[in-house]
């Protein structure tokens, strides 16, 4: 093999490595050292909002080690999962609308915002949508009635998303708001992947190789 083979063979190799850093990015939610809270808005946002208990009591915020599910509320009548890249909330109650007077549903709903608050640490989510498995009676609520406007989903930062069911009547137990997250792009957020501290190193590294490279390459030259 000639020397200049040998130097372009390097030079591909260092190249790689600093692509496949550059696009490493977090895959999800688990395994990364953050922590989640769940909350649910009871019709006003000048209340405090109320907190949710995580089903196996390891407390609130509740470390994303695994799967998070969090118990039924008594306000929200709802169990919630936080997976690695989905948050799955279900309804378990019947014929019981997302209203703080308990009754009214859809645009007859006068609360300022019924729904849900999820705070992240250690996070880096891009973007948030509606998963198609999502009933249609259980979904995000837009527009402006009753003198209010509402939201529906947001991703308000990188580490929390509000999702707004006001007047939401789902039909049956079990009905469930399914929502994707993403960490690369899409799904409604935007902006380039961080990479993490490790990739970083990892990237250091190789942009010291292709340095080397590239002075192997003047003194063969030379």
């Amino acid at each position: 093999m000639t020397y200049r083979r040998k130097l372009l063979l390097a030079l591909g190799a260092t190249l790689g490595l600093a692509s496949l850093v550059l696009h490493q990015a977090q895959a999800g939610l688990l395994g990364a050292g953050g922590t989640v809270q769940a909350f649910y808005y009871n019709g006003t946002f000048t209340g405090p909002e109320v907190e949710l208990n995580a089903a196996d009591d390891s407390g609130n915020p509740a470390p994303l080690t695994g799967p998070v599910d969090y118990l039924q509320g008594p306000l929200d009548g709802s169990t919630i999962t936080v997976d690695d890249t989905e948050i799955v909330i279900t309804n378990q109650l019947t014929n019981t609308p997302f209203c703080s007077d308990g009754a009214s549903s859809g645009t007859a709903c006068a609360d300022v915002i019924s729904g849900f608050d999820f705070k992240f640490t250690g996070e880096n989510i891009l973007g948030v949508s509606v998963d198609p498995a999502s009933n249609a009676d259980f979904l995000p609520v837009t527009g402006t009635f009753q003198g209010n406007t509402h939201l529906g989903l947001q991703l308000l930062s990188n580490n929390e998303i509000q999702v707004d069911v006001t007047g939401d009547l789902p039909a049956s137990v079990g009905d469930a708001l399914i929502l994707d997250l993403s960490f690369s792009g899409g799904g409604g957020g935007s902006g380039p992947a961080v990479p993490e501290p490790a990739s970083l190193v990892l990237l250091g590294s190789a942009l010291l190789g292709l340095a080397g490279v590239g002075r192997i390459r003047r003194s063969w030259a030379s």
